[in-house]
């Protein structure tokens, strides 16, 4: 079985600016890490990996600061990673980003199941996942929180639910979008970081890939941010002092504002 994860290079300040003109992060100046879902769809396909005997490759689109976060999935226990980057790729909307996601896959080789996490927290708008599922041509569950091979070649899966879980039999290959906080990924020991910060990452770019410019980068984005606006807090705090007591019958009376 071989494993495909995709990962994203997310700013992880609070601080992070944005550029006036085309509204895009600046991402060079702000302190970034790995998405955080992403580490739990990476946790998942380790387990996955573990149990079934397969191969995990990482992949992530970007520039080459998002080294790390490949390196640190290679820490994890990914077998080989690979950084999909060229200027050309870049200002593509979630489609173009699902095709370049697409292109860089389908050249290493074919999967039998591609992990994502279910958004990012930079864009958060989950819709890459399923669109690089359709753009590869396999069916795609979201939300999955467990995943385990079935005996007859199948994926059983339990799926996330606003109120509960459903459980799957998906068929093989198949990808799947994994939430955030459905398990707890592990960390690397330093000896295995150490040991992959001395890994070569393979780039694919252009023209590696050769895909069709007509569907790529900022000029083919059908989606583009227009314009950006601070939210209105909505939320308050109060300061509440007293008796145990007297601390209870204060909440008690708040609940009750709140709900009246």
């Amino acid at each position: 079985m071989k494993i495909a994860v995709c990962v994203k290079h997310v700013p992880v300040d609070g601080n992070v600016e944005v550029d006036p003109q085309t509204h895009r992060l600046i991402r060079e100046n702000s302190a970034s890490d790995i998405n955080p879902c992403d580490l739990n769809a990476m946790e998942l396909a380790l387990q996955l990996k573990k149990s079934a005997g397969a191969e995990v490759d990482v992949f992530t689109m970007g520039a080459e600061l998002a080294n790390s976060s490949l390196k640190k999935c290679l820490a994890l226990g990914a077998d080989n990673a690979y950084l999909i980057s060229d200027r050309k790729f870049a200002g593509s909307d979630t489609v173009g980003t699902a095709r370049v996601l697409a292109g860089g896959i389908a050249k290493t080789g074919q999967y039998d199941v591609i992990f994502t996490g279910a958004e990012s927290s930079d864009g958060a708008t989950g819709q890459v996942g399923p669109m690089l599922a359709q753009a590869l041509g396999m069916p795609s569950v979201a939300e999955a929180m467990e995943a385990s091979l079935m005996e007859d070649g199948r994926l059983a899966v339990r799926k996330k639910l606003s109120d509960g879980s459903m459980r799957l039999a998906v068929k093989l290959p198949c990808l799947l979008t994994v939430p955030f906080g459905c398990n707890e990924p592990e960390r690397p020991t330093l000896r295995a970081q150490m040991k992959a910060n001395k890994r070569d990452i393979p780039v694919l770019d252009q023209s590696v890939l050769q895909l069709d410019e007509s569907g790529i980068g900022m000029d083919a984005a059908l989606s583009v941010v227009t314009s950006l606006a601070s939210g209105k807090a909505k939320k308050t705090a109060e300061r509440l002092t007293g008796t145990p007591a007297e601390l209870a019958a204060q909440l008690t009376g708040l609940i009750g504002q709140r709900r009246g």
